[in-house]
């Protein structure tokens, strides 16, 4: 019995050994505040991580959960006691204004950590705002215009002009009246939209994107979104 127990003990105390062993992925930190970021800017950031195993650690593939982030790896094999990192870039063209979350998903060949998130936060700021940025309408049958209003806000200091419009989708132009709206410094303007529709047999639904085109020099482009829903086809 003393014999058996002996080995028991061996065995329990060799666990924590065997468990410690191999590549060991440990970041320095796992999120990332920007703050308040301007709209256009692209910030980046920079995540230090060491290898704290005894074999070497490899970075296997790098993911990010949307196209507005983007991550670039130092070396892909860390030997052991040695560091590397990522370098995290958030682009800021094409968001909406408001607090963003993102992450970056690193995969390595660490057993007990196999992924790694790492999270990226920002607020985008802009000078120009649309209120209704998704339009939404539903019409009894097919019509060849339809109207919309959104309000769009202006927080700077300067006054802007919305000099256009455009739509992204096939068979539908939007148009603006007037065609040209000019938001004072601080304040608010109202733009009426038009969208004229092709006819397409048995289609209920028309959906797509617009874009709003403006002088300001940083956010030349405001997108929009717009659905017309038809209760019938005839």
């Amino acid at each position: 019995m003393r014999i058996v127990n002996l080995a028991t003990l061996l065995a329990l105390l060799a666990l924590p050994l065997s468990a410690a062993a191999g590549p060991r992925i440990s970041f320095d930190r796992e999120s990332h505040d920007y703050g308040r970021v301007p709209y256009g800017q692209i910030v980046t950031e920079e995540f230090v991580f060491t290898n704290e195993g005894d074999q070497d650690l490899v970075i296997q593939s790098l993911r990010s959960s949307c196209g507005c982030t983007k991550a670039v790896k130092g070396s892909s094999s860390i030997a052991p006691g040695r560091e590397s990192k990522i370098v995290a870039s958030f682009d800021t063209n094409g968001l909406r204004a408001g607090k963003k979350r993102q992450t970056i998903f690193v995969d390595s060949n660490d057993p007990e950590r196999p992924t790694v998130r790492l999270m990226l936060l920002a607020e985008i700021v802009r000078d120009l705002n649309v209120d209704t940025p998704s339009l939404a309408k539903s019409l009894p049958a097919y019509a060849e215009t339809v109207s919309f209003t959104a309000k769009i806000t202006n927080s700077s200091d300067k006054p802007y002009t919305v000099k256009g419009i455009r739509a992204d989708s096939h068979g539908v132009d939007a148009s603006l009246h007037p065609v040209k709206v000019t938001v004072e410094a601080n304040s608010s303007a109202t733009l009426a939209i038009e969208l004229r529709i092709e006819k397409d047999p048995g289609r209920r639904y028309y959906t797509g994107r617009l874009v709003l085109e403006t002088d300001h020099p940083g956010e030349r482009e405001i997108e929009m979104h717009y659905i017309v829903k038809l209760e019938s086809t005839l």
